[in-house]
């Protein structure tokens, strides 16, 4: 080890590795002389056969047999089979993003039951609505091979045996800058099957920290800087690896943000990944809870229609924190939900469904509602999970609800400049204005 090297290991490595441990219960191996020590093999310190293995299939098949009980031995293999494959014909985005979706919505397998019927299924790979049920092991220092070169990342954070976090560490003086340019980005070109699962990518020098996503430009790097709504913004003198660490790597919060905060968007004729920032992911949360609160008195709020206002400020995502709160309820709450969007601007409307619909979540040619009979056939008769519509296209008498139903949540965008006009719902405003939800949207 270099004397740069033993500087970085003793003052932002190893303080890394112990806050993780001693307060997110994470464990911690250093692994730099993993090959030297024990081997390689099942029985050696990560149960790597090689240095070129970046899933740990030790822990990858203990997690499908802990999270997937009593099934053929067949059913396992088949899944790690599939976790481990490598497709050299595609991308490393498209090869991210066809692994996350294994992550998020489980492995498909078929295998025969006791009884020989065929069985279809998917087999979970980390059990998100019970954090403690997974395994979480920060590796340190770790060698990982390429096709041409040999590389050595500072921290590599495993959920039950999957790289999801990639963490460049710098020394105090360093520019943050430089975790980017001389170390993430060569990696990316040097050992990129490290990032088929990465979830975060985060970079630090001990004070300054940011993380980002796979296709995160540098300028798209981004500052976590509180764990609450209500903290105060962190001093200038004030670390902030820490809060990010605390806000991003402790165990819900990572599983929540791997399953619900997480998009990739087909717009612009390439993919982007997205990872919420700071405020969206508090934000949306804070809806969330709202909505699922059994608290009476916010219960009789919600049920009065005030389900919340969500600012922005210009440039802060909007659009992505609409489908990051509309998507968390379906997936955690109900997918019986329908949701309204609503704007007063035709290039507004056009964009949000467009971001709906390069997410994946919607489409832009059926689920925009051109008028008020468009509306109430959507709502009434094809129960449809996401309409947008323009705010004056139902300038009408209206005589009767455009549903009965008790699951729609109307989305006002720039509720500020129109104020409804007279429409009234289950809503939560995501600019400026006030928000409504009684049983049905009039």
């Amino acid at each position: 080890m270099t004397k740069k090297d033993y500087s970085e290991d003793l003052l932002i490595q190893a303080p890394t590795a112990e806050l993780l441990e001693q307060q997110l219960g994470w464990q911690s191996v250093f692994a730099q002389d993993e090959g030297a020590k024990g081997g390689w093999g099942p029985d050696s310190l990560l149960g790597r056969t090689s240095d070129a293995e970046v899933v740990l299939t030790r822990d990858v098949l203990a997690a499908l047999k802990r999270l997937n009980p009593g099934l053929a031995d067949s059913a396992y293999q088949d899944a790690l089979a599939l976790v481990v494959q490598h497709d050299i014909t595609k991308s490393l985005i498209a090869q991210n993003e066809e692994k996350y979706k294994l992550l998020r919505d489980g492995v498909p397998v078929k295998y025969r039951d006791d009884a020989d019927r065929l069985v279809d299924k998917r087999l979970r790979l980390i059990d998100f609505d019970n954090p403690k049920n997974n395994r979480y092991l920060a590796v340190r220092e770790v060698w990982v091979r390429g096709k041409l070169w040999l590389r050595r990342p500072d921290v590599i954070g495993f959920v039950n045996g999957l790289p999801l976090v990639f963490i460049e560490l710098k020394r105090f003086e360093v520019h943050i800058d430089s975790a980017y340019k001389k170390n993430y980005a060569d990696y990316l070109d040097t050992i990129p099957h490290l990032f088929h699962w990465n979830a975060l990518v985060i970079l630090s020098n001990g004070h300054d920290a940011q993380y980002g996503s796979l296709t995160s430009s540098k300028e798209h790097f981004y500052r976590w800087k509180r764990l609450d709504e209500d903290d105060p913004e962190p001093g200038k003198d004030q670390p902030l690896l820490p809060i990010l660490l605390q806000g991003m790597l402790h165990q819900q919060r990572l599983l929540d943000i791997v399953e619900n905060f997480i998009l990739f968007d087909a717009s612009e004729g390439s993919t982007h990944k997205i990872v919420a920032r700071n405020h969206q992911y508090l934000g949306v949360n804070r809806v969330i809870d709202r909505l699922a609160s059994s608290d009476p008195t916010v219960r009789a709020e919600v049920a009065a229609g005030q389900l919340g206002v969500f600012w922005h400020t210009q440039g802060s995502g909007k659009s992505y924190s609409m489908v990051f709160l509309t998507e968390k309820i379906h997936r955690k709450l109900s997918a019986s939900w329908s949701f309204v969007v609503i704007t007063d601007r035709t290039e507004l409307d056009d964009q949000i469904a467009s971001i709906y619909t390069n997410c994946g979540r919607a489409n832009s040619k059926t689920d925009q509602a051109k008028n008020g009979a468009a509306l109430r056939s959507m709502l009434r008769d094809q129960n449809r999970r996401y309409v947008f519509g323009l705010i004056q296209k139902y300038r009408e008498r209206v005589t009767e609800a455009y549903s009965e139903r008790d699951n729609i949540i109307v989305i006002s965008d720039e509720a500020h400049r129109t104020q409804f006009l007279g429409l009234h719902g289950h809503t939560v405003d995501r600019s400026r204005g006030e928000a409504a939800n009684p049983r049905g949207v009039r």
